[in-house]
């Protein structure tokens, strides 16, 4: 009987990694150097995800996939191939499965072979279709800043139980994704709070040079000027932003000027 976590189901030395020449460790080092990377180069969460699903594939020698939740909402998912995906897929649709399980109650939850299974009849019956026999979700969260719940997904077309090293392996790499997983979405939620804000004050800006206009076309004041825009905007059925960068555009022959664009400072 083939073994999964072997890349030809044969038994295998502990200190070699599946799919590569260095060790677990050395994986390990390289799948954590790479992510510190992407962390710096403020890549979203959906491109980390693809990196973190590749490593998991190559330390298990199997196929692999990833969900998360953040905050508690919206999962988001990566594959390592199609196969794995469809797996995925079915049990996101169908709402139960051993990666929703494991995510739901964080413990780790393996499959010897999925033909044997009678729990979650959606997810067997994609599997099987796929292809896969022996099955493993392992679980992580982070709960300080953002909420994180995920599972890493490791099928492979052979039954047979896991080697312990290596899902101890994987189940550590799943807690320096949750990690890593939070950061990326903690500053990509900073990013698009910076975006509206920028959104916001040039919307303001443009609003104010139109009620300049209207102040002096009608000698009237602050008040009485904002609430004819507000009138015509209702009236025209047209966003206020875009009436009164209409209005500066008409007096002005040029587009309204827009504040100085915010830097944010350097990482140090």
């Amino acid at each position: 009987m083939a073994q999964p976590g072997t890349p030809d189901g044969a038994a295998r030395d502990a200190t070699a990694g599946p799919a590569s020449d260095a060790g677990p460790a050395a994986w390990r080092v390289g799948a954590l150097d790479e992510i510190h990377e992407l962390l710096v180069s403020a890549v979203p969460v959906d491109d980390l995800l693809d990196v973190i699903v590749t490593h998991a594939a190559r330390r298990s020698g199997a196929s692999a996939a990833i969900t998360v939740r953040v905050g508690g909402t919206g999962a988001v998912a990566a594959s390592s191939d199609a196969l794995a995906e469809a797996c995925d897929r079915a049990e996101q649709a169908a709402g139960e499965g051993p990666c929703l399980d494991a995510s739901r109650e964080q413990r780790r939850i393996t499959v010897r072979d999925v033909h044997d299974e009678q729990r979650w009849p959606a997810w067997r019956e994609a599997t099987v279709a796929a292809g896969f026999c022996a099955t493993a979700a392992l679980p992580a969260a982070r709960r300080d800043g953002v909420r994180i719940d995920l599972a890493i997904d490791l099928y492979h077309p052979e039954p047979g139980d896991w080697p312990e090293d290596v899902l101890d392996d994987v189940a550590r790499f799943a807690d320096d994704a949750a990690r890593a997983v939070a950061v990326a979405a903690q500053a990509q939620e900073q990013r698009r709070t910076n975006e509206d804000l920028r959104s916001a004050i040039a919307s303001r800006t443009v609003i104010d040079q139109a009620l300049g206009v209207v102040m002096a076309q009608n000698r009237c004041g602050p008040e009485e000027a904002f609430d004819i825009l507000r009138r015509a905007s209702q009236t025209r059925n047209q966003k206020m932003r875009d009436l009164a960068a209409a209005i500066v555009a008409s007096v002005s022959g040029q587009e309204p000027h827009s504040p100085h664009e915010f830097r944010e400072r350097p990482r140090r």
